[in-house]
């Protein structure tokens, strides 16, 4: 007669098989379990973009972020060899997106109505009129507003962004609004030239060289290396000639309070292109992304906490429209 097996004999017994059915039944349950707790986070995880939101939903983020919607701005313009065209505007939005997964915010759509006239001559450039830029901020940001953001982070990627910003934030204290508008400079360091303050940060941050930093140079292309790699080209670094950051200036006393002009950025980078792309590696733009994302989400948080600037562009708007009473 065949020696039965322990499987077998646990089979016969009943109490083995009834133990057997248990234990699928637990497993299956397990398993069933941790799929409907899946589905239910995934349902219940709001993304930060706008645009990937429906509309009940973008309620519902709107209350997850307390009211905080952020507006990455960047530009389209040459780049350099090495870059696409947009490649502010992808780095805006990489910092946006990698700060709300720290801090949650809503996110509004790809934004490049920039201040680009300076950089108009070279192919590419989207260069929108100036009041057509002011405008559209203004509308973008009180349409922002209406559907029900209570505070507006703009989230700067490209410095010829800083004068219509500065003008901006200024202009919004002429017609009353029950928001309140901030603005940050969201833009990774640029280490080119050198300075003592560069030379303290991270070893991991630094440049593979001294003059490899500047428009179009190693630091952006580094961060599009590490988040779309696709888009990056650094061994057509030297297609073009390279020029260092701060190489050409027009014969002008610079300097705070010096003399300024508009050619002067035709001067400075007549090609759109300022440094030397060519030692850049995924790992620098990863640590660069990293170091300005804890500055971003150090905004978002001062953003979220500020209960006094509502209140006291409240009572401005008041005494503005009642002044002397």
């Amino acid at each position: 007669m065949k020696k039965p097996t322990g499987v077998e004999t646990m089979g016969d017994t009943g109490t083995g098989h009834g133990l057997a059915s248990a234990l699928r039944r637990t497993i299956l349950g397990l398993l069933l379990g941790a799929g409907l707790c899946s589905a239910a986070h995934a349902e219940s995880a709001l993304s930060p973009k706008w645009d990937e939101l429906t509309s009940a939903d973008f309620v519902k983020a709107l209350k997850q972020s307390g009211g905080l919607c952020l507006l990455p701005m960047g530009s389209i313009e040459k780049n350099g060899p090495a870059e696409p065209m947009g490649t502010n505007l992808y780095v805006a939005r990489i910092l946006a997106l990698e700060a709300v997964k720290q801090d949650y915010a809503v996110v509004f759509p790809e934004y490049y109505v920039a201040g680009t006239l300076d950089v108009s001559n070279l192919q590419g450039a989207i260069a929108y009129s100036p009041h057509l830029q002011h405008e559209m901020l203004e509308e973008t940001v009180s349409e922002m507003g209406r559907n029900g953001c209570k505070k507006i982070l703009i989230i700067n990627g490209h410095s010829g962004n800083n004068g219509l910003l500065a003008d901006y934030i200024n202009s919004v204290m002429y017609t009353p609004h029950d928001y309140v508008v901030y603005y940050v400079q969201g833009g990774p360091p640029r280490m080119s030239p050198p300075t003592p303050e560069s030379a303290k940060l991270p070893a991991a941050m630094q440049p593979s060289k001294p003059d490899a930093d500047g428009h179009g140079g190693e630091e952006r292309t580094a961060i599009i290396m590490a988040y779309r790699p696709e888009l990056a080209h650094p061994e057509r670094a030297h297609d073009e000639p390279i020029v260092p950051e701060g190489a050409l200036h027009l014969p002008l006393p610079g300097g705070q309070g010096g003399v300024q002009t508009g050619i002067s950025r035709f001067k400075e980078a007549p090609t759109g292109y300022l440094g030397d792309p060519s030692g850049a590696i995924a790992a620098r733009g990863k640590a660069l992304v990293d170091y300005t994302v804890a500055r971003i989400v150090t905004a978002i948080k001062a953003v979220k906490a500020d209960q006094e600037s509502a209140s006291l562009q409240k009572k401005f708007f008041d005494e503005r429209a009642h002044p002397g009473q």
